[in-house]
C-alpha cells in the first residue's frame, strides 16, 4: 500500500513595511587663505523597514540610504542638483549582521576633507546602534588604490573614529578588512564636524530661488532683445531693397535710351 505524506504548511505572515524620509540642508564652510566659501548641501535620509514572521518566528529587515546633493555655493564648484555622495547600510536579521556600507563610502573629490563623509557616516552608525549589541558588523574592505594623495588618513580616521578596527594586509593602513568579530556594541557614533551647520533658515533655497528668478528675467530680456533685433533687421533689409530699387531706376532709363539711340543709328528705330 502506497504511503502519502501530508503536505507541509509554510506559514509566512508579512506584517509591516514602513518607509520614512527626512530632508535637511547643511551649510559647509571652507576657509582658505583669503576668504571663506560656503556650500549648501541637501541631505536626504531614507529608512525602509519590513517585519514578517516565518513559521511563527518574527524576523525583520531594515535599510538606510543617505544622499548628499549640491544646492548652492559661493564658488560654484558644482551644478545645483549634482550628487555629492550616497552611502547606505542594511540589517540582515536572520544572520544577526548589519552592513555599514552600500559598497561605497565616498565623497566627490572637490568636497573631500570637509567632514561631509563624517556627517553622513555618523547617521549610518547611529542607525545601526538601535539593533542588538551582539549583532556583528559585516566586514568592510579597503584597498590600496584608495590610499593615495592624503585620502588614506581621511579614510582610516573615518572608520577608526567610529570604533571600526582593521586587519591589515602588508603595510599598515593601506589595504585590509575590518575585523569580522566586530559587534554593534563596539561602534561609536563619532560626531565631529566643526565647519558644518544646519541651515534652519533655508538660506540655500532662498538664494537658489533668487538666482532662478534672475535667470528667468534674463531669458525674458534676451527673448525681447531677439524680437527687437529681428524686427530691426527686417526693417533695415526692406529699406536696403527700396534703396537698391531706387538706385537701379536711372540705370534702367540709361539702358533704354542707349538702346533707342543704337536702334536709330542703324535704322532700326525712327521715332526721334
Amino acid at each position: 500500500m502506497e504511503r502519502i505524506d501530508a503536505p507541509v504548511k509554510l506559514n509566512v505572515n508579512l506584517t509591516t513595511e514602513d518607509i520614512t524620509k527626512n530632508l535637511e540642508i547643511i551649510e559647509v564652510c571652507h576657509r582658505n587663505t583669503h576668504v571663506q566659501d560656503s556650500h549648501y548641501i541637501l541631505i536626504e535620509t531614507q529608512l525602509k523597514s519590513t517585519t514578517w514572521s516565518l513559521q511563527g518566528t518574527p524576523t525583520a529587515s531594515s535599510k538606510i540610504t543617505v544622499r548628499a546633493t549640491y544646492l548652492y555655493g559661493s564658488q560654484g564648484l558644482f551644478k545645483a542638483g549634482q550628487l555629492i555622495s550616497e552611502m547606505g547600510g542594511e540589517l540582515n536579521d536572520s544572520r544577526k549582521m548589519v552592513k555599514l556600507t552600500n559598497g561605497s563610502v565616498m565623497v566627490d573629490g572637490c568636497m573631500q576633507g570637509l567632514h561631509i563623509g563624517t556627517y553622513i557616516f555618523h547617521k549610518i552608525v547611529s542607525w545601526a546602534k538601535q539593533f542588538a549589541p551582539s549583532y556583528t558588523v559585516a566586514p568592510i574592505t579597503v584597498i590600496s588604490g584608495d590610499a593615495g594623495k592624503g585620502n588614506k588618513e581621511r579614510r582610516n580616521k573615518l572608520y577608526m573614529n567610529s570604533g571600526i578596527r582593521f586587519i591589515w594586509e602588508g603595510e599598515e593602513g593601506r589595504e585590509g578588512r575590518s575585523d569580522p568579530a566586530l559587534t554593534i556594541s563596539e561602534l561609536t557614533p563619532y560626531a565631529n564636524w566643526p565647519n558644518i551647520n544646519k541651515d534652519y533658515g533655508m538660506k540655500a533655497l532662498d538664494k537658489t530661488w533668487r538666482e532662478l528668478s534672475i535667470l528667468k528675467e534674463r531669458v525674458r530680456g534676451l527673448k525681447k532683445s531677439q524680437r527687437y533685433y529681428r524686427k530691426e533687421y527686417e526693417t533695415i533689409r526692406s529699406r536696403l531693397r527700396a534703396i537698391a530699387s531706387f538706385l537701379n531706376m536711372p540705370m534702367y532709363a540709361i539702358c533704354i535710351l542707349l538702346g533707342l539711340g543704337i536702334g536709330k543709328a542703324f535704322g532700326w528705330y525712327q521715332g526721334f
